[in-house]
């Protein structure tokens, strides 16, 4: 499959997702997109570009921090995401400029965005260093960029994904496939990403985020609103009550004394700038 295949593929995954996404009472992509926000710093009166803005987790907080002197571009590939973010921006009253299709350029002015975010996106690209380098040439030079991606989750929260990874297709673009491996491995090989790409002055950190969740119905009722759902639909019918008595007994031991599972997430932090 070729790379605009993929993309496409990943397109209608997002659309799919669009109308529940990040609109449930989880803490997730926002606390991660507001985070990525403030240790990329922009600044009052910046031109910001959110890339893969999904329905506004940093797009948001962006537009918070450039403030009316400002302005903020935010890209999706699902028209979807896009429509229900544009949706939100005027409902808010936020001049926010949605755009549907790939942030590049030859899509968006070289050197044109003070600052560059991409929450939770970069893993889902088949060409995750030619896609960045052409992130790096979108910001003008002193100009910032962020992305967040994912570090390791904790030991009974991976035993819970490894029962979906079993049936997962071959070449699946996800953050718990492709995202794990290569330039995603670690801190470090984020950071020579990064510098390989053209950005210097990188700092890549890991931080935790605790979600809290009272049983593996809900686990499940959750990633599904999430990129996790493609792993969800390879499941067979017949196999599915199966694999969630699996994931229960995977689940069981983040539960603590309030009888709520504690699942922890290291989310990834690597922030730059272009010479």
């Amino acid at each position: 499959m070729d790379p605009s295949q993929r993309r496409a593929g990943v397109a209608a995954l997002f659309d799919q997702l669009a109308p529940g996404y990040d609109q449930g009472t989880v803490p997730w992509f926002r606390p991660i997109g507001r985070r990525l926000v403030e240790l990329t710093a922009p600044h009052p009166g910046d031109r910001a570009l959110d890339v893969g803005a999904g329905r506004g987790a940093a797009t948001f907080p962006l537009a918070s921090a450039v403030g009316p002197g400002g302005h903020v571009t935010a890209v999706d590939l699902s028209p979807a995401m896009a429509l229900h973010l544009r949706d939100e921006a005027e409902s808010r009253g936020l001049p926010v400029e949605v755009v549907v299709g790939e942030a590049s350029p030859q899509t968006l002015p070289v050197g044109g965005f003070d600052a560059l975010v991409a929450s939770l996106v970069l893993f889902f690209d088949p060409q995750p260093d030619e896609t960045l380098t052409g992130w790096v040439h979108l910001v003008r030079p002193g100009g910032r960029i962020g992305l967040s991606t994912f570090g390791p989750t904790d030991a009974a929260w991976s035993a819970a994904e490894a029962v979906l990874l079993a049936y997962a297709p071959q070449q699946l673009l996800d953050a718990r496939t492709t995202g794990r491996t290569g330039p995603f491995t670690s801190t470090t090989s984020m950071a020579a990403l990064l510098e390989a790409c053209g950005a210097s002055g990188v700092d890549s950190h890991d931080e935790p985020l605790e979600v809290t969740l009272p049983d593996a119905d809900a686990w499940r009722a959750w990633t599904m609103t999430l990129g996790l759902r493609q792993l969800w639909a390879a499941v067979p019918d017949a196999e599915l009550p199966g694999a969630m008595a699996r994931i229960a007994s995977a689940l069981e031991p983040d539960r603590g004394e309030d009888d709520q599972l504690r699942l922890t997430q290291q989310v990834r932090y690597t922030t730059a700038t272009r010479p």
